[in-house]
C-alpha cells in the first residue's frame, strides 16, 4: 500500500529480508518520540488501580494514608513521551505528594538503561482532620508527634525508601509485583536523599559558618554527580574528584583554585566566595566563558533579606 511504502522510503519501517516466498520481512523502527493523544483511556492509568492505591498501600503497608495517589503507569507514560528520548533528563516535580514521580523514573530508566534524575519537592502538610485531632492532645505544628503524620514524613519518604530498596523495612521484603512480572521486592539501582528547606541566619551564612547546610543546594544545581565534601576550617577552596563543582573561599587564593580548574574539565559549575561586586567581575572574566560560575552568599543573603520583609 501507498501508506506503507512511503514509511519504508522514510525509515518508519526498515526492511530486514525475504521470506520463503520471497515476501519482503519488516520491522517498524524505534521511535525516539512520538506525539501523545488528547485523550488516554488505560486501565493502568486508573489512581484506585494497581499502580495507584493498591501499590501505594503495597509499599507502606498501610492504607488511607494518602488519597486516590497517581498511577505510577500514567506518570511513567507521560514521562516517556515528554523525556523518552533524553536518557539523562532531569525532571523537577513541585508538588511531589506521595512520591509517584520519582517512582515513575526509576520505572522508565529501567526500561531502556536511562539515567534520569528527578527533584521531588513538598511540604510536610497533615490533612485537616488528623490536625484537629492532634491540636486536641496538645501537639501542634512543629512537634515531632504532629510532624510525623505529614505527607512527607508519613508518605513520600517512606514510599521512595521502599521503592528504592524493595523494603519496607530491614529485613522486610516486599510482596506483589508490577505490571509485567517484575518483583517489587527487586527494587531498583537508583539512590536518594532528603533534605529539608529552612531560613538560615544571615550574619552566620556571611562569615561562612553554614557552609555545610548550603552544599547540597551548591551540589544539586551541578548536576548532583560525585560526592560531596565537606571543607576543613581554613580551607582555600573545595574540588571534589568526580564532583562538578567547585567553590573558592578564600580571594587570595584564586590563582591556586584556577590552576586546579585547569586540570579538571569535568567541572561545570564554579562558585567564588566574595563580598566584593568588582572582585567577583575580575575572577570572572579569567575563568573559561563556558564555566556557570556564580557569586556565593550576596545572592543568597539578599533572596534572604526579601523574604523576611516580606514576612514582617
Amino acid at each position: 500500500m501507498t501508506g506503507t511504502v512511503e514509511a519504508i522510503e522514510g525509515g518508519f519501517i526498515q526492511v530486514t529480508g525475504r521470506g520463503l516466498h520471497d515476501e519482503v520481512q519488516v520491522q517498524f523502527a524505534e521511535r525516539k518520540g512520538k506525539t501523545a493523544k488528547t485523550v488516554w483511556y488505560r486501565g493502568r492509568h486508573i489512581a484506585g488501580g494497581a499502580g495507584g492505591t493498591q501499590l501505594l498501600s503495597e509499599l507502606l503497608g498501610q492504607t488511607d494514608l494518602f488519597p486516590f495517589p497517581k498511577s505510577v503507569y500514567a506518570v511513567q507514560d507521560c514521562l516517556q513521551v515528554a523525556v523518552g528520548d533524553k536518557p539523562d533528563a532531569l525532571i523537577v516535580d513541585f508538588f511531589g505528594g506521595s512520591g509517584t514521580t520519582l517512582h515513575a523514573t526509576a520505572l522508565l530508566n529501567l526500561s531502556d538503561e536511562g539515567s534520569r534524575r528527578s527533584i521531588i519537592i513538598t511540604n510536610n502538610e497533615v490533612d485537616d482532620k488528623r490536625a484537629k485531632e492532634l491540636n486536641k492532645k496538645g501537639h501542634f505544628r512543629g512537634d515531632p508527634t504532629f510532624e510525623r503524620h505529614g505527607i512527607f514524613e508519613a508518605v513520600m519518604k517512606p514510599r521512595c525508601e521502599a521503592t528504592i530498596t524493595g523494603m519496607r523495612a530491614p529485613g522486610q521484603p516486599l510482596a506483589g509485583s508490577y505490571l509485567g512480572g517484575r518483583p517489587l521486592a527487586d527494587g531498583f539501582k537508583e539512590n536518594c536523599e532528603f533534605y529539608r528547606l529552612e531560613y538560615l541566619d544571615p550574619d552566620e551564612v556571611d562569615l561562612g559558618l553554614q557552609f555545610e547546610a548550603v552544599l547540597p543546594v551548591l551540589w544539586i544545581a551541578a548536576g548532583g554527580v560525585g560526592d560531596r565534601e565537606k571543607p576543613e576550617e581554613g580551607q582555600d577552596y573545595s574540588m571534589p574528584a568526580g564532583s562538578t563543582y567547585g567553590v573558592l573561599f578564600r580571594e587570595s587564593r584564586f590563582r591556586l583554585f584556577k590552576e586546579a580548574l585547569e586540570g579538571r574539565p569535568d567541572v561545570t559549575h564554579v562558585w567564588l566566595a566574595t563580598d566584593s561586586e568588582e572582585a567577583y567581575a575580575e575572577m570572572r572574566s579569567a575563568l573559561p566563558a563556558q564555566l556557570s560560575v556564580s557569586m556565593l552568599y550576596r545572592d543568597y543573603l539578599r533572596n534572604f533579606r526579601i523574604n523576611a520583609e516580606r514576612n514582617l
